[in-house]
């Protein structure tokens, strides 16, 4: 190309010297000069946008990471203070335990016949009633025999059945409760406590499934003593009750207990008492039939034992 340039150059060099020497003027190149920058201007700025685009990117990078980090920081302080909130209120669902009943004392009481203080009584009872109630729930009522005035002890003096029957009416009740107990001479020599029977009213026992007066019985023949005796025991009994209504078991606690029925004079005082104490056990005379009969096996074996021996001798000898 710069060949095929400098030939023209040439050419027309040679052409304004051997012309008429009118002056021959090159015609103007103005569209190809500024149509050079036109066309170079526009990359550019392509060249210069892309860095800007690019520089823009870590700033939307930074606004992310801004907002990530207070999301994050947000719930933990919520959380941890309900918890304690939570902890706090549990204490005050909590109840106290129930206050023990108090035990029951002892009191006497008396029954007088035509001439004679026939039964004579000391004792303290407490009596343990476990019931269903009409809401279906277990209930355990404690009723306690006072030992003040507020009872009232009548009876019979019967020559082979002797009873006492104490009553007292608690507050806000329209009826008696009571206990009988029944004496019942054995022979010509003892007497015994044949069984015992209380009633208690359905008010002392909130919502039990009976409108009528509860019954238990103890119904077992105890205390065997002899005639002109006492029985005493100090320590507390348990004494198992039946009741007449569904549902229903009745425990007697007798502490301090001591009594005489069948007696011939007039005065309140015990005569001589035969402390539970000193009561034979059963398993003593069990135990002492068993080791007379293995000394009776052991005496009829060794005699069979001896009597061969000496019979196989005598055959020996003959």
């Amino acid at each position: 190309m710069k060949l095929l340039t400098t030939a023209v150059l040439l050419c027309s060099a040679i052409l304004l010297v051997s012309g008429d020497g009118d002056e021959v003027k090159l015609p103007p190149e103005p569209p190809i000069t500024p149509s050079a920058p036109t066309t170079t201007s526009p990359k550019p700025p392509t060249t210069t946008i892309s860095p800007n685009t690019t520089t823009k990117i870590p700033t939307t990078t930074t606004v992310k990471t801004t907002t990530t980090t207070k999301t994050t920081t947000i719930p933990p302080p919520d959380t941890t203070t309900v918890a304690p909130n939570t902890t706090t209120v549990a204490p005050t669902t909590t109840s106290a335990p129930p206050t023990p009943a108090p035990d029951a004392k002892p009191g006497k009481w008396v029954v007088n016949g035509t001439n004679t203080t026939c039964i004579v009584l000391r004792m303290a009872v407490q009596f343990n009633v476990t019931y269903i109630n009409t809401d279906n729930k277990t209930v355990h009522e404690l009723v306690t025999l006072p030992s003040d005035n507020s009872t009232n002890a009548t009876g019979v003096c019967g020559d082979k059945e002797q009873v006492i029957n104490i009553k007292w009416r608690p507050t806000g009740n329209d009826s008696d409760n009571s206990i009988v107990l029944h004496f019942v001479k054995n022979d010509t020599k003892s007497y015994s406590l044949h069984h015992i029977e209380v009633y208690i009213t359905p008010k002392q026992l909130p919502n039990i499934n009976t409108n009528g007066t509860v019954m238990m019985i103890h119904n077992a023949s105890e205390y065997k003593t002899s005639l002109s005796n006492s029985y005493r025991c100090m320590r507390a009994q348990e004494l198992k009750l039946a009741t007449n209504t569904t549902n229903a078991t009745a425990i007697a606690k007798v502490s301090e207990l001591q009594f005489q029925a069948f007696r011939v004079d007039k005065t309140p005082t015990f005569g001589y008492a035969e402390d539970c104490t000193f009561e034979t056990q059963d398993v003593v005379p069990i135990a002492v039939g068993c080791a007379l009969i293995a000394l009776v096996v052991i005496v009829l074996v060794a005699y069979l034992v001896g009597r061969r021996r000496s019979q196989a001798r005598g055959y020996v000898s003959m």
